[in-house]
């Protein structure tokens, strides 16, 4: 269920101590949620995306704050630039968080000025005050860093940035060795059909040859960008699917 203040019912999903899931954050697609995560260590918090909603990036702080607490540098994650994982971006940014993403992101998110936001307005039909109630003062920024090409994060515990073009080009999974988890965002999906729209077949090519990389990870857990948490053989699953869409495509 969500409610108009752009918060849904989230649940917190601990996986080790510092490490933890934020799954059912607000949609406008209303059933299909999104995702988040947090990484810490004594020297440092990672969150992995920040919501679509200002609600729901302050909900993520404040798990971060009741989980972790304390006083230690920050950095924000995004997973890629869709506005369902960076419209809550500036709750992070005011409290000093560094953000890295993918160079792809920069077009969409530097000089925005609310065009993204009255982009979502649009689509939904709603008044501006219907907006402003639901996804809060969005403001969007370039990233602090930006990276090309898999990156590792030490940060008293190590996060490699992976990236994984095929659902857009900016996409990035983030996966923690120590407690096996990988934070995927929208690469995988948990039990829904993918969101394929935004490529063709090239693209689809592309995104399986991904998984199939994923693949040769340690994995234990995986927080998708939407679903629930599930285990390494979903990614089979996302494969299928987008095997069996580029079979349908060539048969017309």
């Amino acid at each position: 269920m969500k409610d108009s203040r752009g918060l849904s019912n989230p649940k917190v999903h601990t996986i080790r101590d510092g490490v933890y899931a934020i799954t059912g954050l607000y949609h406008v697609s209303g059933g299909m949620g999104t995702n988040a995560g947090i990484i810490s260590s004594p020297e440092a918090i990672a969150f992995i995306d920040s919501g679509m909603t200002i609600a729901s990036a302050q909900f993520i702080w404040n798990v971060a704050q009741s989980k972790i607490g304390g006083d230690r540098p920050l950095y924000l994650i995004l997973t890629h630039h869709h506005s369902d994982h960076v419209f809550g971006m500036r709750v992070m940014k005011e409290q000093g968080s560094k953000v890295i993403a993918h160079s792809a992101t920069c077009k969409f998110l530097e000089n925005d000025n609310g065009k993204y936001k009255q982009f979502i307005r649009n689509l939904m039909n709603w008044s501006s005050e219907e907006a402003d109630r639901i996804l809060g003062d969005v403001w969007l920024s370039v990233p602090d860093l930006l990276i090309d090409v898999d990156t590792t994060l030490h940060i008293g515990t190590e996060i490699q940035l992976l990236v994984t073009p095929g659902h857009v080009p900016s996409s990035i999974s983030v996966y923690h060795p120590s407690s096996r988890t990988l934070f995927a965002g929208d690469t995988v999906y948990e039990g829904l059909p993918l969101t394929t729209r935004f490529g063709g077949p090239e693209e689809w090519q592309v995104w399986i040859s991904q998984l199939e990389r994923l693949k040769n990870l340690d994995i234990e857990l995986i927080c998708p960008g939407h679903g629930n948490l599930c285990r390494k053989k979903e990614l089979d699953r996302n494969i299928e699917f987008l095997a069996d869409l580029m079979v349908k495509m060539e048969q017309g």
